[in-house]
């Protein structure tokens, strides 16, 4: 084209054009997917400061598995302290999820019907760390809880040709059970794939004294040995930062224990020299670290993971998980465990890892011990056998028995027994 003007005239224009056609694109794009182009406000008048959120289903405890299959108990598969990352667990927890966000309780029933209707293809789920409000069971599967119960054990069955039956014990001898619309044909297939490695109920032997739904197996292979140190991001200038202080603030002074307490109006905080750390609150803090998004559990839940995420971030210490959830008049009580690999970490003065107290939306104490536990490549120590442990826990009436480590200061732990 030999006109200059004409051509930078058409060059202009189709330049114009293209600039037009993206623009309105990117206004269509977040339509398509249900994108805003502007930042969602991060306050608002009802969650009064907070993001709301849901309680990340990594931060509940570990549970113990069996998997039945249509055969007397040598046809089953026992499996103790699998965590989020368990190839197992994630196989099966999809199944406990459909079975209870479509779960219409049909009724209170007695152990006889469970035991008849474990005899058939199903999953048993217990909770490691002990009963949790259903409702906090529900949160940690992503659904809502059809009624109020306290949950200790799941159980799903295909008895028959229609939904499979979802059982609910609540580890004090009572027995729910639902209607579920998941498919018996998924649970079957489910359970199909599981190898029986000859594990049984506590029901099924002599033990009559065990916890009577007890996983027992025939043989386990020792989980590793662990070092268990405080870590070396435990200091106050990280704790202080990770807390949402002010680390520079010279409102501190040390006691004659060597703890240092940093007082910043309304709530103090305690930092020991063996990683033990202490909280209170006398006042409302504008913090959205220390308020939940609401009073209910869900969200008291999803605070609580945010507070125990944030003392193990910042100071490099193991993960927390949660192993209870108390109501109490004003608000609730979580306690919080370590574990490693999904084998539970106890103390030996029978303390808990993290305890938060919350009233209302607000968190107005904890209690923080700081570890760090490491899995060693060495041989793990020797496991006393499990049929020993089990005839030794059978002497202690409504034992249930599992694995665990316990953390008495030795820096190096094995794992052992636990009822």
């Amino acid at each position: 084209m030999r006109d200059p003007q004409l051509r930078n005239l058409l060059q202009n224009t189709a330049l114009t054009l293209l600039t037009v056609s993206a623009l309105f694109l990117l206004t269509r794009l977040p339509l398509l997917q249900n994108i805003r182009l502007s930042a969602p406000p991060i306050f608002t008048a009802e969650s009064g400061g907070e993001e709301e959120d849901a309680p990340p289903a990594a931060m509940f405890a570990s549970v113990n598995l069996m998997a039945t299959r249509d055969s007397d108990e040598y046809g089953r598969c026992g499996r103790l302290c699998a965590g989020a990352e368990d190839e197992a667990f994630q196989e099966v927890i999809p199944l406990f999820q459909e079975a209870l966000g479509s779960a219409v309780p049909a009724g209170a029933v007695e152990d006889t019907a469970l035991r008849e209707a474990l005899n058939h293809p199903g999953l048993y789920l217990e909770l490691t760390g002990g009963p949790l409000p259903l409702e906090a069971v529900a949160a940690w599967l992503g659904e809502d809880a059809p009624f109020q119960s306290s949950v200790r054990s799941m159980a799903l069955t295909a008895e028959g040709d229609e939904g499979a039956s979802l059982f609910l014990l609540d580890g004090e001898g009572a027995i729910v059970r639902c209607s579920t619309a998941l498919p018996v044909s998924a649970l079957r297939s489910s359970c199909e794939k599981i190898s029986p490695n000859g594990s049984y109920f506590a029901y099924e032997t002599g033990y009559t004294s065990l916890a009577p739904y007890t996983v027992l197996m025939p043989k386990i292979t020792p989980p590793p040995d662990v070092t268990a140190e405080r870590p070396a991001g435990y200091s106050a200038y990280n704790l202080l930062t990770a807390l949402d202080f002010n680390a520079h603030t010279l409102s501190r002074y040390t006691e004659s224990s060597g703890a240092e307490v940093v007082e910043e109006s309304p709530r103090t905080l305690r930092i020991g020299p063996n990683g033990n750390v202490s909280f209170i609150s006398r006042g409302t803090i504008a913090s959205p670290l220390y308020r939940a998004s609401g009073t209910g559990l869900r969200e008291v839940l999803a605070a609580g993971g945010r507070l125990a995420a944030a003392l193990a971030g910042g100071t490099g210490a193991s993960p927390l998980f949660l192993r209870s959830a108390e109501e109490t008049t004003e608000g609730w009580i979580l306690r919080f465990r370590y574990q490693v690999d999904g084998v539970p970490v106890y103390f030996s003065d029978g303390s808990d890892a993290l305890t938060v107290t919350f009233q209302g939306r607000s968190v107005t104490d904890f209690t923080y011990r700081c570890r760090a536990y490491t899995p060693m490549e060495e041989d793990p120590a020797a496991l006393l056998p499990a049929g020993m442990a089990q005839a030794i826990a059978a002497a202690y009436p409504e034992s249930a028995l599992s694995l665990g480590y316990e953390d008495d200061g030795s820096g190096c732990l094995a794992a052992q027994w636990y009822r």
